[in-house]
């Protein structure tokens, strides 16, 4: 059985090396990911200050145009009172009309002003988010280009290090004992194996039984360990 544990440390060692870079090649690839991301929520923030500042300005324009209307209204109506000077009943009717009108502009000028200040605010909230962009954008090029070189180096470095495992498949390594094993590499994050000293796991630093203490000494089987399930081996 300890040909077993040693040909089993023997493959952890590689194993350990191999699961560190797979778990870079997920990694890397996520981190540039949320990188991303983030720049996007701030592309879709810029886009919405330019929306909303841009429906701003189109009521503006509708107030403008209303603006301008009634008094074109105010003209007409100035006009026609001119022309019945003497009827005082329509003389009433144009005065309150021209009041009316008046009293519409000035609210729509109002509600102008109002729209032109809160457009000022989209304006200078899209400016910043076009410079954080501008910056992020610049950072996330630089980001991405490094995240490609580290991901071909891992690549290279998994390649080889999955071809030399091939080479420390050994026959001492029984079949129960590497599907064991294969388990435990995939669950314990490339760490199949744990040193037992003084009755302590090394890996999560419970102390065990006297009696599994005995069998891991007698070594004539694998015992794991009762709390993270690795295979205890003494050095």
């Amino acid at each position: 059985m300890q040909d077993t544990i040693h040909a089993l440390l023997a493959l952890q060692e590689l194993d350990h090396q191999i699961y560190s870079l797979r778990d870079e090649l997920r990694r890397l690839p996520e981190e540039r990911a949320a990188r991303r991301a983030q720049i996007d929520s701030l592309i879709a923030r810029r886009d919405e200050a330019h929306k909303q500042a841009l429906e701003l300005r189109v009521k503006i324009k509708e107030l403008e145009d209303m603006s301008t209307i009634s008094r074109q209204r105010i003209r007409k109506v100035e006009n026609e009172a001119a022309m019945a000077r003497n009827d005082m009943a329509l003389q009433a009717a144009f005065q309150h009309q021209v009041k009316s009108l008046k009293k519409d502009i000035s609210m729509a000028e109002e509600q102008g002003i109002a729209h032109v200040s809160e457009a000022e605010v989209f304006d200078k909230d899209e400016a910043k988010y076009k410079a954080e962009i501008e910056a992020a954008e610049k950072l996330f090029s630089e980001f991405s280009g490094n995240v490609e070189r580290e991901l071909a180096v891992a690549r290279g470095k998994l390649s080889e290090l999955e071809k030399l495992r091939k080479t420390r498949l050994s026959p001492d390594i029984n079949p129960d004992s590497f599907v064991l094993y294969e388990r435990l590499v995939q669950t314990r994050e490339g760490v199949a194996l744990a040193r037992l000293e003084d009755r302590v796991c090394q890996a999560c630093f419970i102390q065990v039984p006297v009696n599994l203490y005995v069998r891991v000494a007698r070594g004539n089987a694998l015992v794991q360990c009762p709390s993270c399930d690795r295979i205890f081996y003494f050095e």
